[in-house]
């Protein structure tokens, strides 16, 4: 299997640099180790298509029960939008590079370059986000209640719950890369939520999770450590899955080798 994995240009910013977002590599997103830019898409669009159906499923549900503004006010609605958005975005581009005779990513290289930055911000907050959002939820917001009618059972589940898997596809088929230095967006787009929810109470008058509520004293404080380190857990153990999955690319012989390495191997037998 041959690929360029061509970069993108250097970036004039040294804050873009030094976050990596210019070391993006943009066929890494539209092809995969164990699977051919065919399969890939086919799996991309029954997931895509799913999430489509839940995202309008739930806000048409949500408009209904009169509480749609309170909609983008818990983090699992923002959380499951940017995972929307990123699988649309990954078909958009996925289907455009199966239609270049030559294979190539072009979607990503005529598009303003800001737009690839954003590509790349947006798949760590669903590596990192759709992990937290099930594990939260289940362990500490959901009480069990009996009796709930179907259509808040499956939303539930699909946004605690199925938006994992539909993440951990991603992210198992594609060749995405993370770069470290993203963590620091990451604690920054957290405590922008934090407050988001302090602005929600303080206008509202009540809070988005129970664990956020100040008149819980120091027990309070400490689910705001607890979850605020928890990113950056979960975010540092992305990239350990990462790297587990390039490890056993390589040692199974399944990561594609470079094009300029084929090329200097056939010179090579030509020679002799």
């Amino acid at each position: 299997m041959q690929y360029k994995d061509e970069r993108l240009s250097p970036s004039r910013f040294a804050i873009i640099r030094w976050f990596g977002f210019d070391q993006f590599q943009p066929e890494r997103a539209v092809t995969s180790y164990w699977v051919s830019p065919t399969t890939l898409l086919l799996i991309r669009i029954p997931i895509t298509l799913y999430s489509t159906i839940v995202i309008w499923a739930n806000i048409g549900y949500t408009t209904t029960q009169g509480e749609m503004t309170n909609f983008f006010g818990y983090f699992t609605n923002l959380t499951y939008i940017g995972l929307h958005a990123y699988l649309v975005t990954a078909l958009y581009h996925s289907v455009d590079y199966l239609l270049t005779p030559e294979r190539y990513p072009r979607t990503f290289f005529i598009q303003p370059t800001v737009l690839n930055y954003l590509y790349v911000y947006l798949y760590h907050t669903i590596l990192v986000f759709n992990i937290i959002t099930p594990v939260v939820y289940w362990s500490m917001l959901n009480n069990g209640q009996a009796g709930i009618n179907p259509m808040d059972a499956w939303l539930n589940v699909s946004v605690h719950g199925v938006s994992f898997f539909l993440m951990m596809f991603e992210m198992i088929f594609s060749r995405m890369q993370m770069y470290m230095n993203i963590v620091l967006l990451i604690v920054i787009n957290v405590i922008l939520y934090m407050f988001l929810s302090w602005v929600v109470h303080a206008t509202a008058g009540w809070w988005v999770y129970p664990f956020l509520d100040w008149d819980n004293g120091p027990v309070a404080a400490g689910y705001y450590i607890g979850v605020g380190a928890a990113f950056v857990v979960v975010f540092f153990l992305q990239m350990l899955f990462h790297w587990i999955r390039v490890t056993i690319a390589r040692c199974t012989g399944c990561a594609p080798r470079k094009r300029e390495m084929v090329e200097l191997e056939q010179h090579t037998k030509e020679e002799v």
